[in-house]
């Protein structure tokens, strides 16, 4: 006997009840969930399954708007003719070639992911295939039942790609390649071995670019969230503009609260300033043995300060970090040839779609 349950999310998430499932990244944990859910579009869900291997979980959202940010979108990451990630045309086939074009094909569809671009299954049961199909099959009875289009999950690590992609398959879905994960692994103790591990190109070349903010009157260090929230949430919206995505300040005011309040001295924030005034900033959490990229603000005047993004990003938190105490810095997806440039090691991710 088995059973699943998929629940729409009203109120706050339930982060202790989740951290029960024993989730083994950064950005599947309670207090990150708490905090971030938010950021997926369209409703959050829950997804619980309990039967004999034991327990096993999923979260997301139902996706109903064509427009929503792409990254989330199965119909822009499947179908849109400027491809959100290239490695999904790469094999110059379509994904499930009978779907149609049209937004309608997929969406509305319930999206399986925890923002920050991880769709593992968490939970003991997360492993056994039998377990996890049976869960995916209850959920596509759920999600048919709701008028949805498609299931998908989207941004698996090789481990559990193994797993869901049999299981997608006999419920007449696909999987494909999506993209990769950029993660940096912590080889150094400090300054001194950092510089170690770096060839002597890359060492120059950091301290080309550091002396470059300098020359600019830029210091680079570390800040208190709480101290600098107002000039944060300054530098996120204006970056999030420069992109061409939706800035909803009080939305980002609200997650930027929630993350203070949930890490408190495990959220950390390494700044770029000029005259006092924040430029660039990066922003990370550090859960488990990971520094997990929350994300990454840069106002005007620090676009053209050159270097100010890299700084913060990189080279800031690197100098921070020590493999006592950390084991990755995770940079999440994106910019790929920038971040391998940096030490990040490429993780393939894989999407997987499930027509209803």
């Amino acid at each position: 006997m088995h059973s699943t349950e998929v629940a729409r999310l009203s109120g706050p998430f339930d982060g202790p009840s989740w951290d029960r499932l024993g989730p083994g990244a950064a950005v599947q944990g309670g207090r990150w969930l708490t905090a971030m859910l938010s950021r997926l579009p369209g409703e959050p869900v829950r997804v619980s399954h309990d039967g004999s291997d034991g327990a096993l979980g999923f979260t997301g959202a139902v996706v109903r708007d064509g427009d929503a940010y792409e990254a989330y979108n199965p119909w822009a990451i499947l179908r849109r003719e400027d491809p959100v990630f290239p490695e999904v045309r790469a094999l110059g086939r379509r994904v499930l070639p009978h779907l149609g074009d049209g937004r309608e094909a997929i969406l509305p569809g319930l999206l399986l992911v925890a923002p920050g671009y991880l769709g593992d299954p968490v939970g003991p049961a997360a492993d056994h295939p039998d377990s996890v199909k049976r869960c995916l099959a209850d959920v596509c009875a759920w999600a048919g039942d709701a008028g949805l289009a498609t299931v998908s999950v989207l941004y698996t690590r090789p481990a559990a790609s193994r797993v869901l992609a049999p299981a997608v398959g006999a419920l007449g879905g696909e999987s494909f390649d999506l993209t990769t994960r950029s993660m940096m692994p912590v080889t150094w103790d400090d300054e001194e071995s950092l510089a170690a591990v770096r060839s002597k190109r890359r060492r120059i070349e950091v301290r080309r670019q550091l002396r470059r903010l300098a020359e600019h009157g830029c210091s680079v260090g570390t800040g208190v969230p709480d101290e600098l929230f107002d000039e944060v949430i300054e530098g996120r919206c204006a970056l999030l503009r420069w992109y061409g995505q939706p800035a909803d300040e009080a939305a980002e005011r609200r997650r930027l609260r929630t993350l203070i309040d949930s890490f408190g001295e495990d959220l950390l924030l390494f700044t770029a300033q000029v005259e006092g005034r924040l430029i660039a900033h990066a922003l990370f959490v550090a859960d488990m043995r990971t520094l997990q990229n929350v994300y990454v603000g840069t106002t005007e005047l620090g676009r053209n300060v050159p270097y100010a993004h890299l700084a913060v990003t990189y080279h800031a938190p690197m100098r921070h970090v020590g493999r006592e105490r950390y084991d990755w810095i995770d940079y999440g997806v994106g910019h790929g040839d920038t971040k391998r440039t940096q030490g990040c090691e490429a993780v393939p991710l894989m999407g997987h779609v499930i027509p209803l």
